[in-house]
């Protein structure tokens, strides 16, 4: 593990910065596309809500197809070649958005397709990624590690979907593609630039086949009393989360007329929510207790939607939004980053990508069927309705953790506070 004291700022850590650049690169690229695909899907192709419920559908079902495989592979093999190869597919697969639309073969069916690929190569390329950070940094910084990424994470994409409206107005929706490709070409060269020499995995740690293996992750995460209540409440959150998601940028372009300028700001404002949820977490943690934390939040989170249920057309509405947005990104932001390093701290070194993917194949896999779902119901009750009824179902994760062990949870196990005395109630089983 490359060397970070608990004194030494993590900027004068050369590798983390390099870690941390590939991120801002990717996630800025990806904010762009985030604005030129949906214009692409409603505007340019005149897609119905179950035309946009079907590619939201291809965006999010590869978890339920690679996401154990590549935790397994993530723990197989060294990670580096497996981030920088997927951030290569990626940039080779959206080439073909703005190559088509050149040729005059733009379709939903190649927007299917590309989502299909580059989801995949994502998770392939995350799951490593993510995993990859406790073998850069020890335990008692991965919370800061975590809240500095957040922290880039959430400018980058505010950037990346501010660039993109602006870029989508002035060069059109598909050639603003070629941004993103860009920003993996970026990716992989930062990764390719990180210095420190990553630990071999173990071959006497594997049991046999990647099968067995794959096994081995799934008993572990459902068996382990701190992993399962949290994976429990994410697929809940995130089921729920992606039912809303699906139809916003339907609702927003058709009911309320926006404009690619318009969506590109509004995305870009709520992404700077998830820059102050990553500035504060870390205080909010040690003050309050992880616990605490991740519950308020996801006590904020439903009455977030509100303003996008109430809202009329113009900069009223646009500007109420917005603020609703901010703060949900906020709360996602710091209950992500606390509940991420609570399951890095705690989770086996041998068993980190495997760990990672099982809980990406449990809780990304609600979110394939949340999207047809979402295009179902947005069909037959309606856009208002089914945001609506999204909204109120946004309570059931805030339930489900406080009716878990982990509503006692004081510390993040393995970081600097937990050392520190007990509160009066006692530490957390």
């Amino acid at each position: 593990m490359s060397g970070a004291p608990a004194g030494r700022s993590l900027w004068r850590h050369g590798d983390f910065v390099r870690y941390w650049s590939a991120c801002a690169v990717d996630v800025a690229g990806s904010g762009v596309t985030g604005v030129a695909l949906p214009l692409i899907a409603v505007v340019s192709l005149h897609a119905t809500v179950w035309q946009v419920s079907l590619l939201s559908f291809a965006e999010r079902l590869p978890p339920l197809l690679v996401a154990l495989p590549a935790g397994a592979l993530a723990d197989r093999h060294r990670k580096r070649p497996l981030m920088i190869g997927a951030v290569l597919v990626c940039a080779v697969a959206f080439t073909a958005v703005p190559l088509a639309d050149a040729a005059g073969h733009l379709s939903l069916e190649l927007l299917y397709a590309v989502a299909l690929v580059t989801s995949g190569a994502s998770l392939v390329g995350s799951t490593p990624r993510i995993s990859y950070l406790p073998s850069l940094l020890p335990g008692e910084r991965l919370l800061e590690a975590n809240a500095k990424i957040g922290v880039v994470s959430s400018l980058a994409d505010s950037a990346g979907a501010q660039l993109g409206g602006a870029i989508v107005t002035v060069l059109g929706a598909a050639r603003a593609v070629w941004c993103d490709v860009g920003s993996y070409l970026g990716c992989a060269l930062l990764l390719g630039s990180i210095r420190a020499p990553e630990p071999v995995p173990d071959p006497s740690a594997r049991k046999g086949s990647m099968r067995t293996e794959i096994a081995d992750g799934v008993k572990y995460v459902v068996g382990h009393p701190t992993i399962r209540p949290l994976l429990l409440t994410g697929t809940v959150y995130t089921g729920v989360f992606a039912l809303v998601t699906t139809l916003w940028d339907v609702y927003l372009l058709r009911e309320l007329g926006y404009s690619a300028r318009s969506l590109g700001t509004l995305l870009s404002v709520a992404a700077l929510g998830g820059v102050a949820g990553a500035l504060v977490v870390r205080r909010l943690v040690d003050r309050y207790g992880p616990a605490r934390v991740m519950l308020t939040a996801l006590a904020i989170t439903p009455f977030t939607e509100v303003p996008l249920l109430l809202a009329a057309p113009g900069r009223t509405g646009q500007v109420a939004i917005a603020a609703g947005l901010f703060v949900q990104l906020a709360c996602a932001t710091a209950q992500g980053s606390t509940q991420r390093s609570i399951r890095q701290a705690v989770c086996d070194p041998g068993m980190q990508g495997r760990m990672l993917a099982t809980g990406q194949w449990i809780t990304y896999g609600t979110r394939p069927l949340a999207a047809l779902l979402a295009g179902a119901a947005g069909t037959w009750l309606g856009l208002w309705n089914t945001l609506a009824l999204g909204t109120a179902a946004l309570a059931i994760p805030f339930l489900v953790l406080l009716a878990s062990s982990i509503r006692s949870m004081h510390h993040i196990p393995g970081s600097s506070s937990a050392s520190r005395p007990p509160r009066p109630e006692g530490e957390p089983a």
